[in-house]
Parts: C-alpha cells; structure tokens; sequence
C-alpha cells in the first residue's frame, strides 16, 4: 500500500459551534477521494484544513508517513495544494498569473516554469494561447477555474485539493476537465486528489474514486 496522505479525526466547530466537522480518510497513490455532503455540511472546511489555510482545533494529518507540524507550512502548500470554488486571479496577465508562484522561496527550489506544459494544459481544458496575454481580472468564471486549476498542476503536487472545480464550467469544459484530472493522476507515480463534487461531474469515467459522505454533526448550543 503507497499511503500518500492520512487524516485522522480532523476537528473544527462551525457556525457559532452548533455544529462541527470531525473526519478521518486517507488517500493512496492513483486515488481520487470525492467529498460529498449537502450545503453547510463541512466539505470546503476540510479542504481548507488539510491545506492548512485554517486551523484545526484537534486532528492529525501525515503526508507520506509525516506529520504535518514537521513539515514547513509553505513546503506543505506546495506538497498538499488547495484550489478554491472561486477562482483567484492576480494582477497582470495570465501568464504572470502562471509564472507567480515560480517567484516563491520554496517553489524556487522545487521545479521551474515551463512554458510548453503551461501550453499543453491550456490545449487539454480548452484554452485558446491568445489568453497568455490578457489580462487576468478580465476573465470569464469558467477560464478562471481552469487558469486556477492549471496554476495548481504547473507547481506539480503530489496532492491537489479541489473545491468544484466543475462549478463555472459547461458540461463540455467538464468533461475536458475530469479528463485531464484522470491523466494527471496517473502519469506520475505518488499522485492523488481530494475533490469536493457533485453527481454531474461525470466522475463516472475516473478510475479509482473512494468517496466521503459528509455531514456536520449537531453540537451543544451556547446559552
């Protein structure tokens, strides 16, 4: 078993702690996690924990046997990387938004762009190379997800954490989408995703798929 990534009884309370999210998983390389639950129920909250981008009040996580305090926040980031439902885009161009994260400390250190990935990635989800110099805040919400998206996979990391990221796009972009997921996944060894998704994204063609219910449990309401 190549056991990438392990969470264990990850908790944090939510709305004014009447209710809470407590979860345990684990993902191997080659496997896809779908988070499933209805509105309120937790699943962008666990995303954003094991992205470390909130705290956790109790839990451990452990990527590739570590745990996760023994692992630099930034190095983790790049590691374990969370891509938000809403798209962010910075200023400049698209291809400055491609380029910014090669500007970190950490990223510095681990790989460099590369222009002709960039190119595939924008081919495989539809993407024209014209974009390359519009600006970013210009975007529609469907080139923003994949822009967001490709940012995500240039960084190579061994996890991507997605939050629908089908949400802006049509069924045709999805389906694009899930393609590309399903090859990523699997074209280098030690890969894995956590994706928060619905019934029509089509993960129906993905190979490997486990998924999490989700349902914030009731806790006890402050007087």
């Amino acid at each position: 078993m190549d056991m990438v990534l392990e969470f264990k009884d990850l908790y944090r309370s939510l709305d004014q702690r009447r209710f809470f999210v407590r979860e345990s998983g684990s993902l191997e390389a080659g496997q896809i996690l779908s988070v499933k639950g209805a509105s309120g129920s937790g699943k962008s909250t666990l995303l954003r924990m094991l992205a470390r981008t909130i705290k956790t009040e109790s839990g451990d996580v452990y990527w590739r046997g570590r745990h996760w305090f023994s692992i630099a926040p930034g190095a983790w980031r790049c590691g374990v990387h969370y891509v938000a439902q809403k798209p962010v885009m910075f200023g400049g161009t698209v291809e400055d938004n491609f380029r910014l994260p090669f500007t970190l400390r950490e990223m510095k250190e681990h790989t460099s762009f590369s222009p002709s990935l960039c190119e595939q990635y924008m081919r495989n989800l539809g993407l024209p190379g014209e974009l390359l110099k519009q600006p970013a805040q210009t975007l529609s919400g469907g080139e923003a997800a994949r822009v967001a998206l490709i940012r995500a996979l240039m960084i190579e990391p061994e996890v991507l954490l997605l939050d629908e990221p089908g949400a802006y796009l049509d069924s045709n972009s999805r389906t694009l989408l899930v393609n590309l997921l399903a090859d990523w996944v699997q074209s280098k060894a030690g890969r894995a995703i956590v994706m928060v998704s619905h019934n029509d994204d089509n993960l129906d063609i993905l190979n490997n798929v486990s998924t999490l219910h989700m349902g914030a449990s009731r806790g006890v309401q402050n007087d």
